[in-house]
């Protein structure tokens, strides 16, 4: 865990790894339930020394402190990538009330009718470095076509990259037909509309796209459409690793 001071606020580290607002903490601490190394808390602006961290309780529970968060929510379709809109259903309703006002925003986007995985974080770096194309994190899409079905050279011609008529350039990707009409696409930029960009441009039209992974995190298979978790250790620090972050 990152921190530049020795010394934070008790309120302030339970709230933003989700225990309550820091009103909600106060009340904590003035019912007794707060304690450091079994020492009771009273103090409502107590700090704590960040090495006793491991030694801090709720209820007699060890807590887990975040230095930052981030999320994998299975997106349905009829959503947009955003927090706020006047005219259209977005994410934040699937963000549960514990983790609102947390600085949390989505990185990257999918258009409103593609499902899937997207990453909800607190991590700006983290969110460069997954969207801007000098890194190059892949990103794969599950996708349903209709039009010319998928031919073998389909694969090569993906794998090299190809210029459009309307001058879009794009770089190579990978493609793994599952049959002629179904296919995983694998990119390593984040063009606009790109997936269907690129089907439109051989020929096809993209029925049905979800997203399925980011760099080695797999979409969880028991995350239903429209629930959201956090990473696992194992998973961020995959997920760091393959940023560069680590």
């Amino acid at each position: 865990m990152s921190y530049l001071i020795d010394m934070e606020r008790i309120d302030k580290i339970l709230a933003q790894s989700g225990y309550g607002s820091r009103k909600e903490i106060k009340q904590m601490i003035k019912a007794g339930r707060i304690q450091v190394a079994d020492q009771v808390i009273d103090d409502l602006g107590y700090k704590i020394d960040l090495i006793d961290l491991p030694l801090l309780t709720i209820d007699g529970q060890n807590v887990k402190i975040y230095d930052s968060l981030t999320f994998m929510l299975n997106k349905p379709s009829g959503y947009i990538t955003a927090l706020n809109d006047d005219h259209h259903r977005t994410i934040a309703e699937f963000i549960p009330e514990k983790w609102q006002n947390k600085g949390l925003f989505p990185i990257g986007r999918l258009d409103k009718d593609t499902e899937g995985l997207l990453l909800i974080s607190n991590d700006g770096q983290l969110s460069h470095r997954i969207c801007s194309p000098k890194w190059e994190i892949k990103k794969t899409y599950w996708l349903i076509i209709e039009g010319k079905p998928f031919q073998q050279d389909d694969i090569e011609k993906f794998s090299q990259g190809f210029n459009t008529l309307d001058g879009s350039i794009f770089l190579p990707s990978e493609l793994k037909i599952i049959d002629g009409y179904e296919a995983e696409l694998t990119v390593y930029e984040g063009q606009y509309h790109q997936v269907k960009r690129m089907m439109k441009s051989t020929g096809r039209e993209v029925k049905l796209l979800r997203r399925i992974q980011i760099a080695h995190l797999e979409l969880d298979p028991k995350l239903e459409s429209g629930e959201m978790r956090l990473l696992t250790d194992n998973e961020k620090a995959d997920l760091y690793h393959t940023c560069q972050l680590d």
